[in-house]
């Protein structure tokens, strides 16, 4: 699975952008235009960029290092006990809810969820997906609600060709397809930080809310395409027609008796991380220590221009 985090590589450029400049300086020097560092306007312009960098780099590996990642069982009894306070960070793979109906992106990926990376393509195809899925490690599962939660990391529509319907692309003869959306698989590795309720009346409750959000989503965003194999046509056939993606509504039921990790208000971060690298805090960590001492060299270069002219 391709993985391209944080939807670009903007907030990378961005935080390398203060290291590239004091190279360009580095290089001017050696070129013997040495002016060129000397000059106030530069310095100024090194101080705002690593402003920048500093900030975009810091922010980013906080996002990346909200807190030590706990196992679901220890949430959950931490939970139970009245010790957990705030949010929560768990990791595992994610997996589909029991009993629960395929679900095609706007692409013709099979996946668990899928967001549009492009919003003319979302209000020409519809809304994001909203579908709850499973987070399942080595102790226990819980469910994640990913209603209003933060996405980033994405395996992008890059294996379409192994896993697209029939009547959507001639198969044998696709060619790599261009990025259009982020989607979450079956299996895929993922980090979730967010407000973690225990198996109770309260997670039934908040279980409930979601899946009234899920029918609303998916009841009339239905497609049907003729030649597709079972079970994607009964579905299809069973759901309307003329929506972007395919989805049956899903059936009403009891909620399960699970844990679940929701989004824990407006206030406070809900972020679902999918296939993200364990060393990318610390790489943003490294660029926001360098990006500071940047920051620190260049103001004061051009405090020392302003206060000594010449």
């Amino acid at each position: 699975m391709s993985v391209l985090t944080h939807d670009t590589r903007w907030r990378l450029l961005v935080g390398a952008a203060p290291v590239i400049g004091v190279a360009f300086f580095v290089w001017a020097a050696a070129q013997g235009q040495a002016d060129v560092a000397r000059s106030p306007t530069a310095r100024a312009i090194l101080a705002v960029v690593a402003a920048l960098g500093t900030g975009v780099a810091w922010w980013t590996a906080r996002q990346l290092r909200t807190g030590p990642t706990v196992a679901v069982s220890t949430a959950a009894a931490m939970a139970r006990s009245g010790k957990l306070s705030g949010l929560v960070a768990l990791r595992g793979r994610a997996r589909a809810l029991p009993d629960a109906v395929p679900l095609i992106s706007p692409e013709g990926e099979l996946c668990l969820w899928f967001e549009h990376d492009d919003p003319v393509v979302e209000r020409d195809r519809g809304a994001d997906s909203v579908r709850p899925f499973l987070l399942v490690d080595d102790s226990g599962e819980c469910i994640v609600l990913p209603a209003g939660a933060a996405v980033t990391g994405s395996g992008l529509a890059a294996a379409a060709a192994r896993s697209r319907l029939p009547g959507t692309v001639e198969a044998d003869n696709a060619q790599e397809p261009e990025p259009g959306e982020r989607l979450l698989r079956n299996g895929d590795p993922i980090h979730v930080t967010g407000r973690f309720v225990a198996a109770s009346a309260e997670a039934l409750a908040l279980q409930a809310e979601a899946a009234s959000l899920v029918a609303r989503t998916e009841a009339s965003q239905a497609q049907i395409r003729s030649g597709d194999p079972l079970p994607f046509r009964d579905l299809r056939q069973a759901a309307l027609a003329g929506a972007p993606f395919v989805a049956a509504p899903p059936s009403v039921r009891p909620g399960l008796a699970l844990p679940v990790i929701a989004t824990p208000g407006a206030s406070q971060p809900f972020v679902i991380r999918i296939g993200a690298d364990e060393g990318e805090g610390g790489v943003y960590g490294m660029l926001a220590v360098v990006d500071c001492l940047v920051l620190v060299v260049s103001t004061s270069l051009v405090a020392w221009s302003m206060l000594v002219p010449g």
